[in-house]
Formats: structure tokens, sequence, C-alpha cells
């Protein structure tokens, strides 16, 4: 469906200084179910928002100085009135957090170092941050960062390194996988950053670990079955798993990117066994597995929205539009501009 951007004037603000400022002075976003995610090429993309229909869309990090920059990877903070995103307009790929109201976007910049950062995680209360950072052997940590303080923290010392966090919905807990020498994954961690202790929960080359909205299921993918990618789920407390890993795909195919639904009950992914990358859903338990799209060209990602519906990046490369699959049947055109990594 195509649309007019609104493009908006961008203040760069002092983070720590005009914070607060900055969130009193926004109105309240003004609707719940908006979609964001990053719009353009590689090089010069952009945080864009729009509702399922395609209307209200707008830039947030149009840059009214004509600063070319490459913004991408959106993730909404828990009260969805702010999205952290990684921009490498100041050199190299820092975070940064923009406000997200539609007549006045704001945005600001999180963490301030010589390296690149990824893979951004935020805390059940929306007050910190944990990512992925490297340092200049590439070696990956996991490092946490209160707002009102930005003083990066790693999440825990003496590693080979880490990657992939992902903060409880539900509690002051951060999963990660730890790596070996190699980067190779050893399995999944746990932490709480105000303890000392670190859980170990899985064992293997396990990656990319999700939470269940409830904070008690985590979805990770493995490759310990001859290196293909399949979707585990295991249930997990602050003490460690309570459960057995349970293998929920197995058949051959490449399975990956998954998401939960926001019930909890079905669990969606990208996999080839079609031939080509298409969405499926399917129980935490292995059970009613559902292809959810049949094309010919490839989905990148998929996300779950408010009501049940799917969002997705769908088409050939540099080309891939943003579709809604329905509950109700068939699908919705959303951009007609390149479209990838969207946050529902």
């Amino acid at each position: 469906m195509p649309y007019q951007f609104v493009r908006a004037r961008i203040a760069l603000l002092t983070a720590v200084l005009l914070l607060g400022t900055a969130l009193s002075a926004c109105d309240p976003f003004p609707q719940p179910d908006y979609i964001v995610y990053t719009s353009g090429l590689p090089g010069a993309r952009d945080i864009a928002l729009a509702r399922p229909d395609g209307t209200h869309a707008f830039i947030l990090t149009d840059d009214s100085q004509g600063l070319s920059s490459d913004n991408f990877g959106p993730v909404w903070d828990p009260n969805r009135q702010r999205v952290a995103f990684l921009s490498d307009r100041d050199g190299n790929i820092e975070i940064y957090v923009g406000i997200a109201s539609e007549d006045a976007p704001t945005f600001y910049r999180i963490t301030n170092s010589e390296f690149d950062e990824s893979q951004v995680s935020w805390s059940m209360d929306g007050n910190r941050i944990a990512y992925t950072s490297e340092d200049f052997d590439g070696r990956r940590t996991v490092q946490h960062v209160a707002l009102n303080e930005l003083v990066p923290t790693a999440v825990i010392f003496g590693s080979d390194g880490e990657t992939d966090p992902a903060w409880s919905p539900t509690e002051n807990l951060i999963v990660f996988a730890k790596l070996d020498a190699d980067g190779q994954s050893t399995g999944i961690f746990l932490r709480d950053p105000s303890n000392v202790n670190t859980v170990q929960l899985t064992a293997g080359p396990h990656r990319f670990p999700k939470w269940s909205p409830d904070g008690t299921r985590l979805v990770y993918i493995s490759t310990q079955n001859d290196g293909q990618k399949d979707l585990y789920v295991i249930n997990v407390s602050a003490l460690g798993p309570t459960s057995e890993p349970i293998r929920i795909t197995q058949d051959g195919a490449e399975d990956y990117n998954s998401d939960w639904s926001r019930d909890g009950s079905r669990i969606a992914f990208i996999s080839d066994r079609s031939g080509n990358a298409d969405v499926y859903t399917i129980g935490p338990d292995g059970s009613a597995l559902t292809m959810v799209t049949q094309n010919a060209v490839n989905e990148l990602s998929v996300q779950w929205g408010p009501d049940g519906d799917l969002a997705f990046p769908s088409g050939p490369e540099d080309q891939t539009a943003l579709f809604i699959a329905k509950t109700e049947g068939g699908q919705q055109q959303l951009t007609s501009a390149t479209a990838t990594l969207p946050d529902w």
C-alpha cells in the first residue's frame, strides 16, 4: 500500500540532561498498534513507523540537516512510547532512543564507545537496555546501561565472550549465549544483573533465546543436530531450568528467527522447508505446525501483532516490502518502499 511519509524536524538531545524534559514535553503516543521498522537500503536507512493499515506513517530519524547515516534495528520499549535503534551517525554503530511522537519525534544517544553495538533488549521497567558490543579483536560482550546514568556495565566478567541478550518481560533477568575462544556458543546462561550469580540453562551450540510473555519459558535456536538450525523450548526460573529442553522442529530444515505470540500459545518462525524461506507457526510443544506464507520469494523475519496478526518483510533482495498476514486469512502490503526488521 503506497503512502507518503510525514517528515518532521529532529532535535538531537543531550541524553542525561534533557531526557526528562523530552518525555514530559511529548504527547503520549496516539495508538498502541504502530509497527516500527527499518526503511530503505543499507547505508542510508531510517527508522519508520506506521499503523498496520499503512496510515499515519512517519520517519523518526529524518535529519533536517541532510546528514547521511544508517539507522536500523528498532525495538519498542515495554510501554511503547520509545524506540531504541542502532545508528552510525556518529561514526560507528551506537544505540539511540527515540521518543515516538508523530508530531515531534526526537532521539538521543545512549552509548558512546569506539565499538559497534547491536542486539538491543529493554528491561521490563523500560529504564535500562542490554546490548552486545565488540572490542578491537571482534570479541562480543553483553553490556547493560541505565538510561539515567549511561554508564555501561558488563553482564558477566571473565568469559571469552557473550551474545544474544534478552531481558525477561517479568523479572530482572538477562539471558544470553556464552561464547568460547573461537566465538562458538557453549550454551545459554541467565543472570540478574544486580546480583553476582550466573546460572547455566543449557549446554551446547545454542543461540538467540526469546522469552515467553509470562517469563517462564525460552525458545532458542540449536545447531546440535548435524549443524542444522532447530527450535527448542525450555522452562526456566531465576534459579535455573525447570524442565528438559523440548525439540519442537525436526524435519531437516533450517528453522530460525522465532517470536512468541502475545498469549504464549504459539511460536512464529522462518523455515526453508518448502524450498525458500516462509513463515510458519507452531505450538510450544511442537504441535499444530502451520504454514502461513507460500511465496516464490523469501521472508526475512516475523513478528506477532497485538491481535494475532503477523508482520514480515518479504521480497527479492534489496526490494523487500513489509506485509501483514491477517488472522482471518490473506495478506496486506504495508509499505511500498524497502522495509526490514519490524517490531510490533
